[in-house]
């Protein structure tokens, strides 16, 4: 009996043995593949952050390539250290071509609005329209050159033949950032109303600049137009 007992012992030991040998070899599997998918990730994180790093330094160099070109337009858009001697139409092409391509690399407002006027001074008033609607499609939240880009857009419907266009822009004018530009809007219609013959809805207008605005720069302007 005694020889058999210590048969099973053994028996029992050898698979206690061979249960603890395949659990390290489970672990150890798991560990690997543990270690794989920690290398894997390590390695990605790593290329998202090299791609991030580049992306930024790729965004810095075309903002600062676009503002180069936003600042030579400037120059020939005003006539200011030009080298060559240039028409004022020469310039302004020059001018647009180069705000065409600071727009194309990165969009500005000022850029944008420029575009406008440079279509504007060469009298091409349907790409000028065009430009000062994509400002405020895209800018018009901005508070200092949105009402320039309004009057513009205004002059260019006018000059277009487009008055009823020209007074709704008005319109818009007079409302932007509650109305503190109301008065401006008033004489512009004014003035439209006169260049296009209608008399009376000018002076209604220039009466309700006087009544609502008498401080207004442009009342004594009103005042002027009423008395004749």
């Amino acid at each position: 009996m005694t020889k058999a007992i210590k048969k099973r012992v053994v028996k029992k030991a050898v698979l206690k043995e061979e249960a603890v040998k395949n659990v390290f070899i489970s672990i150890g599997d798991v560990l690997r593949e543990k270690k794989k998918i920690f290398t894997f990730a390590v390695v990605a994180l790593i290329a998202i952050i090299i791609f991030f790093i580049a992306f930024l330094l790729y965004q810095d160099s075309q903002k600062k390539k676009a503002h180069a070109l936003e600042q030579e337009a400037y120059k020939y858009y005003y006539a200011l250290d030009i080298k060559t001697p240039l028409s004022h139409e020469e310039r302004l092409k020059k001018a647009l071509e180069l705000y065409t391509q600071a727009l194309k690399i990165k969009s500005t407002p000022l850029a944008q609005f420029y575009l406008g006027n440079c279509y504007y001074q060469l009298g091409d008033y349907a790409s000028a329209i065009k430009a000062y609607t994509a400002f405020l499609d895209k800018y018009h939240r901005e508070k200092i050159l949105t009402p320039l880009v309004f009057q513009q857009l205004a002059a260019s419907y006018s000059r277009a033949g487009k008055p009823d266009e020209a007074l709704k822009a008005l319109e818009k004018l007079g409302q932007f950032n509650k109305g503190i530009f109301k008065d401006t809007a008033l004489i512009k219609k004014a003035r439209l109303y006169e260049a296009i013959g209608k008399s009376d809805e000018a002076k209604k207008k220039y009466k309700e600049l006087i009544t609502n605005f008498p401080e207004s720069i442009w009342a004594p302007e009103a005042r002027a137009k009423i008395e004749d």
